[in-house]
C-alpha cells in the first residue's frame, strides 16, 4: 500500500514579528508570489484530507527561509533573510526547518514500519509551467518514482483531458533529493498546479483541477 505524505513549503506568507525589520519596505514582496504560493496550501490541505494525513507545511514565508531547499542549501536565504544574524537563522534552522524535516521523516518512518511505501508528495504553484498546467517532478533514474510519477500523470490526464500534464526531472538538489538520500526507497515527488487557475479559473476553474489531483492520489494509494 501506498502512504502518501502531503507537504507544502510555500503555504504561507507570514512573518513573525521579530523579523519583520528586516522586510521593512519590501513588503509586497512578501505578498507576491516572490513569498508564498497562492492555492498551494488549498490543494495540499484537500489531499491531506482524502487520504487522511496531516499537513506539514510551512509556517513562515520562504522569503525567510525557503524549506524546499536541502538544509544545507545556502539558498535556503533569501537576500533579506541574509541580513539576520547568524543566531537569528540558526534559530529558524532549529525551529521552523528542524521541525518540518523532523514531521516528515517521522511520517515516513512510521509508513515503513507498517510495510507501506512512503510517497513524499510536495503540493506549489507557479505561474509559468512552460505551457503545462500541472508539472510531477521525479527523479527519473529511480525507475519505481518514475512509474509512480506517470501513473499520476496518466490519473490526471483521463480525468483533465483538456490540459497539459507532463512529467519533469525534479532538482538534483533540494527537499525530495535530500529525502531520497536519507531514506532510500522512499518516493518523493513534488505536484506543481499552475496559479492561473487558482487566481482567475483558466485554463480549468480551480475545483475541477483540485478535485482531480485529490482523487488522483487517493485512487493510487
Amino acid at each position: 500500500m501506498n502512504r502518501i505524505i502531503p507537504t507544502c513549503e510555500t503555504a504561507v506568507s507570514t512573518l513573525p514579528e521579530w523579523h519583520r525589520a528586516a522586510f521593512k519596505d519590501c513588503e509586497d514582496r512578501v505578498t507576491s508570489a516572490e513569498g508564498w504560493s497562492p492555492g498551494a496550501l488549498n490543494l495540499a490541505q484537500g489531499v491531506a484530507s482524502k487520504v487522511h494525513e496531516q499537513l506539514i507545511h510551512n509556517a513562515v514565508s520562504r522569503l525567510l527561509i525557503d524549506l524546499a531547499c536541502a538544509p544545507d542549501d545556502p539558498a535556503r536565504w533569501s537576500d533579506r533573510s541574509m541580513s539576520l544574524t547568524d543566531d537569528q537563522r540558526r534559530k529558524l534552522d532549529e525551529r521552523d526547518q528542524k521541525n518540518f524535516l523532523d514531521a516528515i521523516e517521522n511520517r515516513i518512518t512510521g509508513a515503513i514500519r507498517q510495510q507501506n511505501q512512503p510517497v513524499h508528495v510536495s503540493f506549489d504553484t507557479r505561474r509559468d509551467l512552460g505551457g503545462a498546467s500541472i508539472v510531477i517532478e521525479c527523479d527519473p533514474r529511480l525507475s519505481e518514482e518514475a512509474d509512480f510519477a506517470r501513473k499520476v500523470e496518466a490519473a490526471l490526464k483521463s480525468r483533465l483531458p483538456e490540459i497539459s500534464i507532463r512529467v519533469d526531472a525534479s532538482p538534483t538538489r533540494g527537499l525530495a533529493a535530500w529525502l531520497r538520500e536519507r531514506h532510500p526507497g522512499v518516493f518523493s515527488l513534488k505536484l506543481v498546479a499552475i496559479q492561473s487557475s487558482f487566481l482567475e479559473g483558466k485554463p480549468l476553474p480551480w475545483t475541477s483541477v483540485k478535485k482531480a489531483v485529490i482523487d488522483s492520489l487517493a485512487d493510487l494509494r
